[in-house]
C-alpha cells in the first residue's frame, strides 16, 4: 500500500511539473512571438535596428541584473565561474547575435512569416538534443511536431505570396537566427540544471544586453543615432519587458522541466499567436489559413501535454529546474 501511494504521488508530481513546464513554455512562446509585431510598430516610428535593440536590453537590463543578485543569493550551491562563462556565450549567441540577424530580417518580411520561418528551429533543436544529449524523440512529439508543421505550412503558403523581392534576404536572415537559437535552447538545459533557470537567464542576459550598450556606444561615437519618439520609447519599454524579460524566464524554465525538445514543440504557439496579432495590430491579411493553422498547433500542443515524461523521475525534474 505504501508502494502504490508513493508512486502515485510520484506521478502525480511529475505530472504536475510537466503541465507547469507546457504552460510556461506555451505562455513564453506567445509572448516572444508578440515581439514582431511591436517591431514592426517600432519600424513606423522610423527607429533604426540599433537603436531597437539597445533600448530593448537598456529597459531590460536592471530587471536581470535584480533577479541575477536575488537568485544568486539564494542559490545553495555557487556556480563556478567556467558555468558564468558558459552561460555568457550562449546569451551573446541567441540574444545579441540571434536577435541582431531577427530584426534585421524584420525589416524584409512581415511578422506572419517571420515568426513561421523562425519556427524552423524545432526541428534542429530535437536533433541536437538526440544527437548531443541523448534525449529520446517520442511518437506523440513527432506527431505534435508534424501537425505543427502542417498548420506552418498552410499559414507559409497565404503569407509568401504577399512579400516582395527581399523576402529571401529577410526569410535567409531569420533562418539564421534560427539556428542560433536551436543551439541555444539545445546548449542551456545542462547550464540551467546547474545554476538555476533564474540565474542562467538573468547572467545570459546581462552578458547580451552589455555587447549591445557597448556597440551602441561605439555607433554613437562615429554617427549620432536620430532621436527616438515618445511612442517609440513605450514601444521598446514594451518589447524589453513583455517580449523579453519575462518569456526569457518562462523559457529557460520550461526548458529544466520538460527539456529542450518538448519546449521547442510547444513553441508551435507562437505564430498562431503572431498571426492574431499581425491581423488585429497591423491589419495583415486574415482567412481561413490562420484558423487550420490555429487548429492544428493547439491539438498538437494538447497531444504534447498529454504525453508522458519520458525517463525522467520526479528527482530529476525538479533538478532540472532549481528556482530559487
Amino acid at each position: 500500500m505504501t508502494t502504490v501511494t508513493a508512486d502515485h504521488a510520484h506521478h502525480a508530481a511529475e505530472n504536475r511539473n510537466r503541465v507547469i513546464g507546457v504552460a510556461f513554455a506555451a505562455a513564453g512562446a506567445g509572448l516572444f512571438s508578440l515581439k514582431g509585431v511591436v517591431i514592426k510598430l517600432a519600424y513606423a516610428e522610423h527607429m533604426s535596428v540599433s537603436q531597437l535593440l539597445t533600448l530593448r536590453m537598456l529597459f531590460s537590463l536592471p530587471f536581470y541584473l535584480a533577479v541575477g543578485i536575488w537568485a544568486y543569493r539564494r542559490a545553495p550551491k555557487k556556480p563556478t565561474l567556467k558555468m558564468y562563462g558558459v552561460a555568457a556565450v550562449l546569451g551573446i549567441l541567441s540574444y545579441y547575435i540571434s536577435s541582431a540577424l531577427n530584426f534585421e530580417g524584420l525589416k524584409y518580411v512581415s511578422a506572419q512569416l517571420e515568426r513561421l520561418i523562425l519556427y524552423c528551429y524545432p526541428t534542429m533543436v530535437a536533433l541536437l538534443a538526440w544527437m548531443f544529449l541523448g534525449e529520446k524523440i517520442t511518437g506523440r512529439h513527432v506527431i505534435a511536431l508534424v501537425l505543427a508543421y502542417l498548420g506552418i505550412a498552410v499559414l507559409f503558403g497565404a503569407e509568401i505570396g504577399h512579400q516582395g523581392g527581399q523576402v529571401w534576404l529577410g526569410g535567409g536572415l531569420i533562418l539564421a537566427g534560427a539556428v542560433i537559437y536551436a543551439i541555444y535552447v539545445t546548449a542551456s538545459r545542462p547550464a540551467i540544471k546547474k545554476m538555476g533557470s533564474w540565474l542562467f537567464t538573468s547572467f545570459a542576459m546581462t552578458a547580451a544586453s552589455f555587447c549591445f550598450l557597448a556597440q551602441s556606444g561605439v555607433e554613437m561615437i562615429s554617427t549620432p543615432l536620430p532621436p527616438v519618439s515618445a511612442n517609440g520609447l513605450w514601444l521598446c519599454a514594451i518589447l524589453a519587458v513583455v517580449c523579453t524579460v519575462i518569456p526569457s524566464f518562462l523559457i529557460a524554465d520550461a526548458i529544466g522541466r520538460i527539456g529542450p525538445g518538448p519546449m521547442s514543440a510547444i513553441g508551435g504557439v507562437g505564430p498562431v499567436v503572431a498571426a492574431w496579432a499581425a491581423v488585429g495590430i497591423l491589419h495583415e491579411p486574415f482567412g481561413w489559413p490562420h484558423v487550420v493553422a490555429m487548429g492544428l498547433t493547439m491539438f498538437g500542443v494538447w497531444l504534447l501535454a498529454r504525453s508522458p515524461r519520458p525517463a525522467m523521475g520526479v528527482a530529476a525534474a525538479k533538478a532540472a529546474s532549481p528556482t530559487p
